[in-house]
């Protein structure tokens, strides 16, 4: 890469370097030419076209920027309906639904959904011995409830169309609730579609079903708290950073009901025939705490076993009914290792780890929904993206034109990354000593 021996590597180099990436390594994603020539820009600090050893460090970090135009974050109306778009009454909109009262219209109208299916299914779930209404079978909408259904519906189509015109699709699909509004309402929609249309199957029943799963989204009220709010937020950073602990933590679960299976399958049973049972009924410990659910009997009663194990941690009770019904006090060795490796070892470091990730990640999540900051004229950083021209980085004249937005993929197990300072590093533009350079 450097054949004079200049302590400098060329852009030309670092391009071939990008193609041998994109064509032999495909655990690494796949590069573009405008996304090479940003990467060029962010590695060459001091603007002379070409990277030093010290740059060309920052290479693997460079490499977890993820790039997106601003102009896929256009809207419909923003791009075909430039006038309208421009106008008052369509800006007076746009406000409207990034507001808060349009986020309480909305609350209310779940509320009140979830009020309706409440009444609705109250006499079912109370064990109420009731006689179905032959209307909800008639594939017509001729009662109050299905007429509310029908209007419930209409309004979460018109909530999502509203929301998708003024934030554009990409924007609004990046919002996993979005995604999950998007989904339920389509599979409403569809559910009506097919009670409402013609044919065998005419089950009202079958919307307020789906519907149902919408009101789950009344869980966000929790989160009207900052406390809680937090909590959500950094729960979402710090799993997929804990999930090689946790894989581990599951291998041995997994291990131990197979081993739990293969010794005591079928030994807890409630069977008159077995004389197994009746055995059982002198664990006086177990059979009064009802354990009979505690068994080896298949891998999820299994697995069922062990997890209480780890948050009841009350093997001494649960293993008395398998000292019964094997005979024998060598089951005790079975729940004491599990208790030792599962619970002592295992499960305190995932939980040290949780613990201690979720402290690491706080004061980094409280920057990311910081202020808006220019960094050096070359980018506005905003939470954990950064908006920016694409002409000139760092000095560097990359030959990108328009607007993108930077983000920071972070790496796995990197829990405390802080996007808004390792988006600060790349944008800022280290001085060329200039001098140094006519010498050479």
């Amino acid at each position: 890469m450097d054949p004079d021996k200049t302590g400098r590597v060329s852009r030309d180099a670092i391009m071939a370097v990008f193609y041998i990436l994109n064509e032999d390594f495909p655990e690494i994603r796949r590069l573009s030419k405008e996304e090479g020539n940003l990467i060029f820009g962010f590695l060459d600090k001091d603007g002379s076209s070409t990277i030093t050893l010290e740059e060309f460090l920052e290479f693997g970090n460079v490499l977890l920027l993820e790039f997106t135009k601003e102009s896929d974050y256009e809207t419909l109306v923003e791009r075909h309906f430039p006038q309208i778009f421009r106008s008052r009454s369509w800006q007076s909109l746009c406000m409207f639904v990034h507001s808060a009262i349009f986020e309480y219209c909305t609350d209310a109208v779940l509320v009140a959904n979830a009020v309706i299916i409440a009444i609705q299914s109250y006499p079912e779930l109370s064990g109420q011995d009731i006689a179905m209404d032959s209307h909800y079978k008639d594939g017509y909408i001729d009662t109050v409830w299905e007429l509310m259904e029908t209007i419930f519906t209409a309004v979460y189509i018109l909530e999502i169309i509203v929301k998708v015109l003024v934030d554009g699709w990409k924007k609004y699909s990046e919002s996993p609730r979005n995604v999950f509004d998007f989904s339920v309402t389509l599979l409403a929609v569809f559910a009506t579609l097919y009670v409402y249309y013609p044919n065998a199957y005419s089950d009202s029943r079958l919307i307020r079903f789906i519907v149902m799963a919408r009101v789950l989204r009344l869980t966000r009220l929790l989160f009207t708290y900052k406390a809680f709010e937090m909590v959500g937020i950094i729960s979402v950073d710090i799993i997929p950073a804990a999930s090689n602990v946790i894989l581990i933590l599951l291998f041995l679960m997994y291990f131990f009901s197979a081993l739990g299976s293969l010794l005591y399958g079928g030994l807890i049973t409630r069977d008159p025939d077995n004389p197994l049972s009746y055995i059982l009924l002198e664990a006086n410990d177990f059979v009064d705490n009802a354990y009979w659910a505690n068994n080896f009997n298949d891998m999820v009663s299994g697995m069922n076993v062990l997890f209480n194990l780890l948050v009841v941690n009350n093997w001494t009770e649960c293993e008395i009914g398998f000292e019964f019904v094997t005979g024998g006090k060598w089951v005790r060795f079975f729940f004491f290792f599990f208790h030792l490796f599962g619970v002592v070892v295992i499960n305190n470091v995932v939980i040290a780890f949780i613990i201690n990730a979720f402290f690491q990640q706080f004061k980094t999540v409280v920057d990311r929904q910081g202020w808006e900051e220019e960094v050096a004229d070359e980018a506005i950083i905003s939470g954990a993206r950064a908006r920016f021209r694409a002409n000139t980085i760092t000095g560097t004249n990359t030959g990108v034109i328009g607007g993108y937005i930077a983000r920071v993929r972070p790496r796995h197990m990197d829990v405390e990354l802080d996007e808004r300072a390792a988006l600060r590093k790349l944008f800022t533009r280290t001085s060329t000593n200039d001098e140094s350079i006519a010498e050479k």
